[in-house]
């Protein structure tokens, strides 16, 4: 059996939710509308399929590359506009052809029609959607959760409400009524969420409120009123994807700044004999992960670095300065984190600790941590791979130089 899926172009009445992704691939509690009716196809007995793109057939392409994932013979057509199904039944005969604007168990609701008839097709999606996903499990009457979600016990959770696989949610957030947190997403700290969809990998900041919205990337907007902000705070939303590429070393201006610290500090190195009073060696040895340029991926690779024994905070980082010179850290980055504890961060997010290179400094610092693994370090880690800038490092740096006097 064959069958043609028509992916329906941009549509001016919900244009915001089609800025980041074609139509098509918009994720309703999951998977996406192309990825729903794929299922539903292959659940009937269909073994290849054509769809017809016209909007970044590109994107299409690869979400659902050749269709093995649903057994299925996938061929991804380029279009320069949308076919209707009359004209795709003329080039297809005695073929079915579906038009991915709604979902496969409702014929009478389209998706894009309406930014309030979008949200609606979330919530009476909700049950099903439930029970189709593998994974995921009702914690409570009317809330789904998927795999590797963290949700913080001070968190607040009203049903009806949809949490998507490897979603952290943060301490004394309010998820719901009628909450729809998809894939990769994260909930700040007393952030709240109601009668909201957050879109895949969108970071909702701490003390944001939510509230009839639609929010994907960087855009915010009613679906009561339709009323549209771009978001240009990245403490307060931001896209958890779209993270800037770093240079794993510093320039050699850096490193050589790197050097001439270490060489006019070096009576560091006598305040920390005379603290350690020989009781062990002067300098610690420590293993860490290297960092890797795709997020989430945990590299087998590891390097050396050193402490400083006799000394407490920041202070015992010295001997990291030769690491800077060396090329293997920078001066601002996230902390050093070993194998056991690279295996602990679960979601993606978390995982973003990863991407960015090793610094000297971290975001972390500036609030008070001081090589810390909990949830704020991991939280703070996360934010700087994804949001990190030139402006970003010169305050991180500029807070540590205000605070290089605190006690050795």
């Amino acid at each position: 059996m064959k069958a043609v899926i028509i992916c329906p172009d941009r549509r001016t009445e919900t244009a915001f939710l089609s800025r980041e992704t074609p139509l098509a691939l918009v994720p309703v509690l999951g998977p996406s509308v192309l990825e729903q009716w794929l299922m539903a196809l292959a659940d009937r007995g269909v073994k290849e399929v054509v769809v017809l793109a016209a909007d970044r057939p590109d994107k299409v392409r690869a979400a659902v590359g050749e269709g093995e994932r649903w057994g299925l013979k996938i061929k991804v057509c380029p279009e320069p506009v949308e076919v209707s199904p009359a004209v795709a039944r003329e080039r297809y005969p005695e073929v079915e052809v579906v038009v991915a604007d709604h979902l496969p168990a409702r014929l009478t609701a389209p998706l894009f029609e309406s930014y309030a008839g979008f949200f609606a097709a979330l919530k009476s999606r909700l049950p099903l959607a439930g029970k189709q996903r593998v994974g995921t499990r009702e914690i409570a009457p009317g809330v789904w959760a998927g795999l590797r979600c963290k949700i913080d016990p001070a968190a607040r959770v009203v049903a009806p409400c949809w949490l998507g696989e490897n979603i952290w949610v943060r301490a004394n957030s309010t998820i719901g009524p009628d909450a729809y947190i998809e894939d990769g997403a994260m909930v700040d700290n007393d952030a709240e969420i109601t009668n909201s969809w957050l879109g895949p990998h969108t970071y909702a900041g701490t003390l944001t409120q939510m509230r009839n919205s639609l929010a994907y990337g960087t855009g915010l907007l009613n679906h009561a009123n339709g009323s549209f902000m771009e978001i240009v705070d990245a403490f307060l939303m931001g896209d958890l994807q779209r993270g800037r590429g770093f240079v794993r070393s510093s320039p050699w201006y850096g490193r050589l700044a790197a050097l001439l610290m270490l060489v006019l500090t070096s009576p560091v190195m006598l305040v920390a004999w005379v603290k350690n009073g020989g009781r062990q060696s002067l300098f610690l040895k420590k293993r860490a992960v290297v960092p890797t340029a795709v997020a989430g991926t945990k590299t087998l690779r590891e390097l050396d670095y050193f402490e400083l024994a006799g000394l407490v905070g920041k202070w015992r980082r010295w001997p990291q300065l030769w690491s800077i010179w060396r090329g293997h850290f920078t001066w601002i980055g996230n902390r050093p984190v070993t194998r056991s504890q690279a295996a602990q961060l679960e979601t993606e997010f978390e995982q973003l600790w990863l991407a960015a290179p090793i610094g000297l400094f971290s975001l972390a610092d500036t609030f008070g941590g001081v090589d810390d693994f909990d949830d704020d370090a991991r939280a703070h880690a996360s934010f700087y791979a994804v949001r990190a800038s030139g402006e970003l490092d010169r305050k991180i740096l500029r807070q540590m130089i205000l605070c290089s006097s605190q006690k050795i």
